[in-house]
């Protein structure tokens, strides 16, 4: 025989509709009333299992398939490029509802290209603040709209995201149309994806001294939200850095920013700054910021771990905050 051409024994008894499925099938011979149900190909002669599927029957299958032998699978719908890809990946014979089908040893059905999620896209501004989001609160379910609201941003932006960590296997779906909403599947590689391409850009920084700053930073207007290493530390989460210094996040930029330190009783300096003021027009720190016993305004955790890169061995100081988020959100 052949390569290509097969032929399809079925025992007697075997309904006629299973008959006149593989007859749909190019280059197939069907002999009914045999002792055996077997499948002859190229020279080998395999017995096989005669398996009428639904669609909700396909995956069950494809679970199934070590335990039940070889089988050809009559399937009472049209399969899609995916499903015939999984099938014919598990060596499954099958014949569907509008005549498609595939033997062992044929060609297999031309895949479509799989998409490749490439190089991420660095989030920035309103998409970072969603990616925070999912880093600080990775147990909640989110759909597109309620993440947009909540990290005031938007539904596309929203999409544009949730898609992205999807294709990178990072999130997952439930559901389908807009009540489809996604959680995260892996908390500790969503961080250090987070911790590798939302590194702070260019912002403006001014280094200053500040008389009690604490005190002050938490009556200030604008207000000042606690970030970085001093942040960690008051949170049970200590990194080693250099000698600690303040840093807070203001929604303040330019002549605003230089105006805050004189405001507060303080000044601008290099030598001796105690405190140190970061430009945070897209609020990435205040967006989700926390409240520390005595009303300080503190970053939420994924922002004081990114902000950790600005601080002197910031890299390390990063992938210890990382262990220790990890080691105190599994308590």
């Amino acid at each position: 025989m052949s390569q290509g051409v097969a032929l399809v024994t079925l025992r007697h008894g075997t309904e006629e509709r299973i008959a006149r499925a593989l007859r749909r099938l190019d280059c197939v011979t069907v002999v009914e009333d045999a002792p055996e149900c077997a499948l002859v190909m190229a020279g080998r002669v395999a017995r096989v299992q005669i398996v009428v599927a639904g669609p909700a029957d396909v995956d069950e299958l494809l679970r199934a398939r070590g335990a039940t032998g070889e089988c050809i699978a009559i399937v009472n719908a049209v399969l899609d490029d995916g499903t015939a890809a999984r099938l014919e990946d598990a060596g499954i014979a099958y014949v569907d509802a509008g005549g498609r089908g595939w033997l062992p040893g044929r060609a297999r059905t031309r895949r479509r290209r799989v998409p490749d999620p490439g190089t991420p896209r660095a989030p920035r501004g309103g998409s970072l603040r969603l990616a925070q989001l999912l880093a600080d609160h990775p147990h909640e379910s989110w759909t597109e709209r309620g993440l947009a609201e909540r990290g005031e941003s938007t539904q596309v932006t929203a999409h544009r995201l949730l898609t992205q960590l999807e294709l990178r296997g990072l999130v997952e779906r439930r559901g389908t149309g807009r009540g489809a909403s996604r959680r995260v599947t892996d908390v500790r590689a969503l961080r250090r994806w987070l911790a590798r391409y939302g590194r702070p850009g260019r912002a403006q920084r001014l280094a200053c001294f500040l008389p009690d700053a604490a005190p002050i930073a938490a009556q200030a207007d604008p207000l000042l939200v606690l970030t970085g290493a001093l942040a960690a530390e008051r949170l049970g989460l200590p990194v080693l850095t250099a000698t600690p210094r303040a840093t807070y996040r203001v929604q303040a930029t330019g002549e605003a920013l230089e105006q805050i330190p004189p405001l507060l009783g303080g000044f601008r300096t290099e030598r001796g700054a105690n405190a140190v003021l970061i430009s945070d027009p897209e609020r990435l720190a205040s967006a989700d910021a926390g409240r520390l016993p005595d009303g300080q305004a503190v970053a939420p955790p994924s922002r004081i771990m990114l902000d950790l890169h600005l601080e002197p061995r910031g890299r390390a100081a990063v992938s210890v905050f990382l262990d220790l988020w990890s080691a105190q959100t599994a308590l």
